[in-house]
């Protein structure tokens, strides 16, 4: 049974968050591709990035960098993804996906976070949307439904290590389920029967 995303008034004047698979809902206040960016590349990747390659402003940044991390090892083998706070499985497929892999979208951390790790993304900035690859978003979103947000659903992506390429995950019928389906139903009764104001009484 999927997750039900409880309905959080302040989302809508909070400049936008994602939402991880378990329903954990994280603010971003409008820096999507930030957080995203702090999130997979991790905070440190720009400044590990000029240690590895030795293009820091400093030339005493990797000896500075030794004594603070207690680091042993060669200049050349510093880790630019050190700060990285995705897991050893979801980092590996972020560097296929980061380091020139042929992708069908734009390189961009909040597509990783969408497209492959089923994120949602929500927006509140021009409007109230939800991006997501959720199989079942009426029943996931059945409360922003109710609230007239838009929710945009989206086919996820997955790396073929057969072909070593990512390919889109074809879903001929978002609705195919019994759940749902009911649950669509059920937004669309009360929609048509209850005004905004009342349908918070309606949540699950």
């Amino acid at each position: 049974m999927s997750i039900i995303i409880p309905y959080e008034e302040q989302l809508y004047d909070s400049g936008g968050a994602f939402i991880d698979p378990s329903g954990k809902i994280i603010y971003t206040h409008g820096e999507h591709t930030r957080f995203a960016s702090d999130y997979c590349l991790g905070r440190e990747f720009d400044y590990l990035l000029q240690l590895k390659y030795n293009t820091a402003f400093s030339p005493y940044a990797f000896e500075d960098y030794k004594i603070e991390h207690n680091y042993q090892g060669r200049q050349e083998d510093i880790d630019n993804f050190g700060s990285s706070q995705l897991t050893k499985e979801q980092l590996e497929l972020f560097k296929l996906y980061w380091e020139g892999a042929d992708v069908p979208f734009v390189h961009d951390p909040s597509d990783f976070l969408v497209m492959l790790l089923h994120y949602d993304k929500v927006e509140t900035v021009m409007r109230k949307c939800i991006t997501t690859t959720d199989l079942q978003p009426h029943v996931r979103f059945f409360n922003y439904y109710l609230m007239d947000w838009s929710v945009m659903k989206m086919n996820a992506i997955r790396y073929n290590y057969k072909t070593n390429e990512f390919e889109y995950e074809h879903i001929d019928d978002w609705n195919n389920s019994k759940e749902e389906k009911e649950a669509e139903e059920e937004i669309s009764d009360i929609k048509s029967k209850v005004l905004i104001k009342d349908r918070p009484l309606f949540f699950k």
